[in-house]
């Protein structure tokens, strides 16, 4: 009972310190809670693409778990420390390690029922509300319905039973490994003054210049993929270094520079960052991290989601379309027709497009080779471009133009990028150009992956010979022409939905929906995945900016208790109440701006990356992604800037309840 009470009573007095070790664990439930329900709800099975569903909430779950463990390790870290001259003071008085450890047991028993209680009962009501808003975002039918799964909860519930016990376990050994005396001291133990590592600053601004290098020179999405996590770690990296290096090498320059330093607001400001800065650049470092994380999470999922109509049309330049064999070419044409009169929708167009397969072509100095699907070098695959052939008769009846091409001539098209030249070979096959074509009326232009070019030739004959030289072992693959049969439609779009679910049904009966493709279906699909990706986002994003805020927090409590004797002192022989607020300001201005500066710079640099891996998804508008950048930027700047306004009260309250 004695020692209940005693727990009770520390936990009390410790309430500034415990109040945000506790919220942010209550947080922590909830976020687990709500991705376990939606993960294991059992309306989740009957969605379209419910495998897709699956895979992301199943990847974000893990996300999640992973950053809880992490996060609760670090605020663990801070709470220890803010008690560690309390403990020390019991220990001193009489009261043993082992009676410690029993104190320290209660206490963790205690948090953790009141945060796994309280964080499962939120959890819950805002799992429903959670539910709505994904529902909403997602488009999700009425198959989709909310379900309480028993066992969703009690998985979280043993998770942070787990995570309670490792924070004990490492509380009692950093307890026996220090003794009495450290205890006592606290967070007042000083630092020497810090050296400039040369070494350490020179290798963080080379790992972070590696990452930027990459980031803006990679142009292939293809490449952008096996580099992507590369460019990240060398960026972590850089930015733990250059934190811990060049913040000193920052403040020992300005310590020089003598008409700057010798005044009393930048003289104590300065001081007090240099002597705990080793501390100071492992947390700056982190928030700048999370920062970085928060953006480049909202703005490439937010990206996604409003741009959506974009991903559909790269993805579909017809509303619908498939690849069928010669002789089904007229029967797939009227069943087009007859199927829109049922579903009311009107066809503005269809038709059928005669053309070779799509041949994967690596151009060297307007020679194209033809590349294998067996090719097994990614960087062959980055420079690919698509390739197709059509005859000069086709061209003219879709154009309604009059081309005349003799056997050495071609007329070429490439979409995604400008020909420069007036000649042109595939394999050992040489060709004049006669034409540049400016634009197909029926091939629309989107923006691809890989550049996509259609080469016109004179007959079926020369087409033939052509496919030899290019792909003289697999000919036969590529041989066969496979008209596709396209249609665009105009009306309601739940009508055109429905229009292109029979069509795609009927098709299906017929054996020849392995290339159907079709808008209004992609749409749907899409929206389910966008929205979920988006949902998540935020879930993340939301995780990131409280694990920012406590960062913050954290650094600010343990600051102010190390700075309250330092800016006494300095009140007593002479320093006034304004002076101390302008250093106080100054101080903190320095330290918790630069992160959020160097967090968009990052993001700057991480565009092209970012942009081009967004290229994989189908989304190729570069300004409507900058655009939600910038805008998500500003909305965490003005959270961080909240943050921030917060936090320092707590500092100055602290620092200033002395100031006289």
């Amino acid at each position: 009972m004695f020692y209940l009470k005693l727990a009770l009573t520390n936990l009390k007095k410790n309430q500034r310190a415990y109040a945000p070790f506790i919220l942010s664990m209550i947080f922590l439930v909830n976020v687990n809670v709500i991705m376990q329900i939606l993960l294991k709800n059992d309306g989740m099975n009957s969605l379209p693409g419910a495998d897709s569903a699956k895979s992301l909430f199943g990847f974000g779950s893990i996300v999640i778990l992973i950053f809880t463990t992490i996060f609760s390790l670090y605020t663990n870290s801070f709470l220890l420390k803010q008690r560690k001259k309390e403990l020390g003071l019991y220990n001193i008085l009489g009261m043993g390690k082992r009676e410690l450890g029993k104190i320290l047991f209660i206490e963790t028993i205690l948090v953790s029922l009141f945060s796994i209680v309280v964080g499962l009962f939120t959890g819950i009501i805002f799992s429903k509300l959670s539910f709505l808003i994904l529902k909403k975002m997602t488009g999700f039918g009425e198959g989709f319905t909310y379900s309480l799964n028993v066992m969703s909860l009690g998985y979280v519930v043993v998770f942070f039973i787990g995570i309670f016990l490792l924070l004990y376990v490492i509380n009692m050994i950093q307890l026996k490994l220090v003794n009495p005396i450290e205890l006592l001291k606290g967070t007042q133990t000083g630092e020497k003054e810090p050296k400039v590592k040369w070494l350490t600053g020179i290798s963080g601004i080379v790992c972070i210049g590696a990452g930027y290098y990459m980031s803006v020179t990679i142009e292939s999405p293809l490449k952008a993929i096996s580099l992507f996590f590369i460019a990240i770690l060398l960026v972590i990296f850089g930015t733990y270094a250059l934190f811990m290096a060049s913040s000193i090498m920052i403040l020992k320059w300005l310590k020089r520079r003598k008409k700057y330093y010798y005044q009393p607001t930048h003289f104590i400001a300065i001081s007090n960052m240099m002597y705990r800065m080793k501390q100071n650049a492992v947390g700056l470092a982190s928030i700048s991290i999370l920062s970085t994380m928060v953006l480049v999470t909202l703005s490439t999922t937010g990206s996604l989601f409003f741009g959506m109509d974009n991903v559909i049309k790269n993805r579909n330049p017809y509303d619908m379309s498939l690849m069928v064999p010669q002789d089904k070419v007229k029967e797939v044409e009227t069943l087009f027709k007859s199927e829109a009169k049922k579903y009311d929708v009107r066809l503005k167009e269809v038709d059928h497009a005669d053309l070779s397969d799509g041949l994967m072509v690596i151009k060297d100095n307007n020679n194209y080779k033809f590349l294998s699907k067996d090719t097994k070098n990614s960087n062959d695959f980055s420079k690919a471009e698509s390739l197709n052939f059509m005859t000069e008769d086709e061209y003219n009846r879709l154009e309604k133009t009059n081309l005349k091409l003799s056997d050495d001539e071609i007329a070429l098209y490439s979409m995604n990028g400008k020909f420069e030249g007036n000649s042109a070979s595939f394999g050992n096959k040489p060709f004049k150009i006669k034409q540049i074509i400016d634009n197909i009326t029926f091939i629309p232009r989107v923006s691809g992956i890989s550049n996509m070019l259609f080469v016109v030739v004179s007959n079926q004959n020369v087409m033939e010979d052509t496919l030899k030289a290019l792909a003289p072992n697999d000919y036969t693959n590529y041989s066969e022409m496979s008209p596709t049969v396209y249609a665009n439609v105009s009306g309601d779009s739940n009508k055109q939905l429905a229009y292109a679910k029979e069509m795609k049904s009927q098709l299906k009966a017929m054996g020849m929906t392995d290339s159907f493709s079709s808008a209004a279906i992609d749409r749907e699909e899409l929206q389910a995945f966008t929205g979920g990706f988006l949902f998540l986002g935020m879930i993340l994003g939301l995780s990131f900016t409280l694990a920012t805020g406590l960062i913050i927090y954290y650094k600010q409590i343990s600051e102010g208790m190390q700075d309250e004797h330092r800016y006494d002192i300095m009140q007593k022989v002479g320093m006034s109440h304004q002076e101390v607020k302008q250093s106080i300001r100054g101080q903190i201005i320095m330290v918790f701006f630069f992160p959020i500066i160097l967090a968009t710079l990052h993001l700057a640099f991480a565009f092209p990356l970012m942009s081009n891996l967004l290229m994989l998804f189908g989304l190729s508008d570069k300004v409507l992604f900058m655009i939600i950048c910038i805008i998500m930027v500003v909305i965490f700047l003005l959270i961080y800037l909240v943050m921030y306004a917060q936090t320092s009260k707590v500092y100055y309250r602290l620092v200033e309840r002395k100031v006289v």
